[in-house]
């Protein structure tokens, strides 16, 4: 009564499901700098707007060791001008990779090499050559050497820091924001701290105001480099220039500065530098107070 159907009589609809590698893949499009998913081996090429950024990067690097080499040679203005196009390309950098909608975790640790050498190592050693080769007492030597090394490391610290964070999943929320808009860094960066440790020296090299300005006491200036040392590894509130927005109204005259600024850089780009570095610095007493009582009030809202 029971018909026994072989295999050859079964229900052509009855078919094996085909391997998952004879489905037919899907075409899928990715973005340039987009991470590559775990399951998907890197491509064995990458495109140039990949590369840009972090040649920019390199330059940025490469300019921080010709301004060792120019200290070492006492050759000042050279080693300050390098700094200056080193945070030049600092900043090209960044914004080439925003463009471009590029990123990487090489491309950010060696963002963070390159700040180093060129914020962090090239001041302090000009700082070094430049403060401590008059120094007559053994005392200001060790002052001096103490000074440089801690400006160097707490370069290296903050830096550090931020690449950890920036390359972990819970990031530190920096540059962070007051109730009124303004957004402020965790500490002062490495680049600004370069331009504020280096004030003294290019004042020094200044022709304008060489003969004008009493000579600063080597103890000074050591100071003065551990403060700003420490204010890069502080949590002491500074203002970034992200974000930052000029209402419509201050246009001309923002404009206007500009060209003002620019005029007294083409006849004394150091002392005009320095008077940069020097509000900035000033700023930083503002900054505390509006960042202390903006966060405050943030939080209480």
């Amino acid at each position: 009564m029971f018909l026994r159907l072989d295999e050859s009589s079964r229900p052509r609809w009855r078919t094996k499901p085909r391997p998952q590698s004879a489905l037919p893949e899907r075409e899928t499009t990715q973005a340039p700098g987009t991470p590559t998913p775990p399951n998907q081996p890197p491509s064995a090429s990458i495109t140039i707007a990949q590369v840009i950024p972090n040649a920019v990067t390199t330059l940025a690097l490469c300019s921080g060791l010709a301004s060792i080499h120019f200290s070492l040679n006492e050759q000042w203005h050279k080693a300050i001008l390098a700094i200056v196009a080193s945070a030049i390309f600092d900043v090209l950098d960044g914004g080439a990779a925003r463009l471009l909608r590029t990123s990487s975790r090489f491309g950010a640790v060696l963002d963070s090499l390159s700040d180093f050498v060129s914020f962090g190592v090239a001041p302090a050693i000009i700082l070094h050559q430049w403060l401590l080769r008059g120094t007559t007492t053994k005392l200001i030597d060790s002052y001096g050497l103490m000074a440089v090394m801690c400006f160097a490391v707490c370069a290296g610290l903050r830096l550090a820091r931020f690449t950890a964070n920036a390359l972990s999943a819970e990031a530190d929320p920096q540059p962070r924001k007051t109730r009124t808009g303004v957004t402020l860094f965790v500490g002062m960066p490495t680049p600004a701290a370069a331009g504020c440790v280096l004030i003294p020296a290019m004042l020094a090299v200044s022709e304008r105001v060489r003969g004008v300005l009493p000579t600063w006491p080597e103890w000074v200036i050591a100071t003065y480099t551990i403060v700003i040392g420490l204010l890069m590894v502080s949590r002491v509130p500074t203002f970034s220039l992200k974000g930052l927005r000029i209402p419509r109204r201050m246009l001309a005259p923002a404009l206007v500065l500009l060209v003002l600024l620019f005029a007294q850089f083409i006849s004394e780009p150091w002392l005009t530098v320095a008077g940069l570095a020097a509000v900035y610095l000033l700023s930083v007493v503002w900054s505390m107070v509006l960042g202390t009582f903006g966060f405050r009030a943030r939080r209480s809202a």
